[in-house]
This record gives structure tokens, sequence and C-alpha cells, in this order.
């Protein structure tokens, strides 16, 4: 599942599981899951990280 923290300075959005119970980048636990545009960004930017894929043929 995509969250994103709460906290006022931080918003990390990122893929954890339901177990998760901080922040990876700022270690708080104000944690809820992604509304609908915070995921479109979370896979814009994982998308934009991903190697250019190869033509075959």
């Amino acid at each position: 599942m995509i969250y994103s923290c709460q906290t006022k300075c931080c918003h990390y959005i990122f893929l954890g599981s339901e177990q998760q119970r901080a922040c990876p980048d700022c270690g708080k636990t104000q944690l809820r899951p992604a509304n609908a545009a915070e995921r479109a960004e979370f896979f814009r930017r994982y998308t934009a990280a991903l190697p250019p894929r190869r033509r075959s043929g």
C-alpha cells in the first residue's frame, strides 16, 4: 500500500506494508494511506527513476 507522512514538514510518499508504523524518511508515526493525487505522484516519480527500456528487434 502507498502511504503518506502527515507531519508538517515531511509529506513523504512511500510504498509500505500494513505493519509500517513510522515514516522511513523522518521516523514520525503520523501515517495515512495516500490519496489518489499522492498515488499518481508516487508512480510518476517511480517510473521516472527506472532506466529507459530498450526496444528489441
